[in-house]
């Protein structure tokens, strides 16, 4: 091999690496090999998912010892690579049908993918209906560019893509909307997110689900106008957190960074006296009478109570809270 075909081969050899520490490194950073990036969008899309959304929209309500916060399974959390989670369960009235939302936010790269249409099929569910586009206008107030001291009202559109789904197993069908949204964007569901946003660009993913026969085998209800009044009640509450600038009060925050309790969320412990006893439970003073206790008969056991099937109970010894966890007709999505 003469002088210039060494020059030749290595000035290929020497291309060629850096093609591949180009790609390497690249590949490395949209991956997180090298380590998980920071970014203050991302937290502040994380703060607001996990600790603002509101707990009533309109004519709905949700409990929060009924949110799953964050995903506990590190393995999911990955596979997901959602960074900040939600699920709620809105209750609806007797006529309206209960909600269920579900909000992650992450990377584009991680966040765009795993749609309904996919994920839902492959762990067993039939997709009844095609993939329709489903689109929303609403208001939100805006500050007035004339006077910043003021409010206008603007209009938006959102834009969701929305199937039927049923679980032979659970015997129920579901229609879930499905969208994204990004710093300083509205909600859209372009065809390929992934391709819409770049690898390294925070944004949210919601699901929006509600069974057709509404959960209690009663007559089929127009799915499709309880969810546009559900986002026209709920859009204008996300858009104002949603905005990749929110900073979340202090003392606030339910779900620390460090992932201890927060302190500023647990309710102060009673005043203890010497004794060991609060001081209503002080047994060294002497009780305070009750005139209607007084006035009542001594072995009295008061009336019996009729149970929910109109028969007699028990009478009870003495009143107190009584469990209505039976009670609620919830179903799982």
């Amino acid at each position: 091999m003469n002088k210039k075909n060494q020059l030749t081969f290595y000035l290929i050899l020497a291309l060629c690496a850096i093609f591949i520490l180009t790609a390497f490194y690249f590949e490395g950073r949209a991956t997180e090999r090298f380590g998980q990036s920071f970014d203050t969008h991302l937290k502040s899309f994380k703060d607001a998912v996990e600790n603002a959304v509101p707990t009533k929209v309109g004519d709905w309500f949700s409990e929060s010892n009924e949110d799953q916060i964050g995903i506990e399974n590190e393995l999911i959390r990955r596979v997901a690579g959602a960074d900040g989670a939600l699920g709620r369960h809105y209750h609806g009235s007797s006529d309206t049908p209960d909600i269920q939302v579900n909000i992650t936010c992450g990377y584009s790269r991680n966040v765009g993918a795993h749609t309904p249409d996919v994920c839902f099929t492959g762990s067993g569910s039939v997709q009844e209906t095609s993939v329709e586009t489903f689109s929303v206008d609403y208001q939100v107030l805006v500050p007035d560019p004339a006077d910043p001291k003021k409010s206008v009202s603007e209009d938006r559109t959102a834009t969701f893509k929305t199937a039927i789904f049923s679980d032979a197993s659970s015997h129920y069908r579901q229609r879930v909307f499905w969208g994204w949204k990004g710093v300083g964007e509205g909600w859209i569901a372009p065809r390929f997110p992934r391709w819409h946003w770049n690898s390294n660009e925070p944004i949210c993913k919601m699901y929006i689900s509600l069974l057709e026969d509404n959960g209690y085998g009663r007559e089929k209800v127009d799915t499709l106008k309880v969810a546009e009044r559900f986002m026209q009640e709920f859009l204008p509450e996300l858009d104002a957190i949603l905005t990749g600038t929110y900073v979340l009060p202090e003392g606030s925050r339910l779900i620390p960074d460090d992932g201890s309790e927060n302190v500023d969320a647990i309710p102060p412990a009673p005043v203890m006296n010497e004794s060991g006893q609060t001081d209503e439970d002080d047994l060294s003073l002497p009780p305070v009478p009750d005139p209607q206790a007084s006035a009542a008969p001594e072995n009295s056991s008061g009336p019996e109570v009729k149970g929910p099937e109109n028969e007699l109970t028990e009478p009870k010894e003495a009143a107190g809270p009584t469990d209505k966890s039976g009670e609620d007709d919830e179903f799982t999505l």
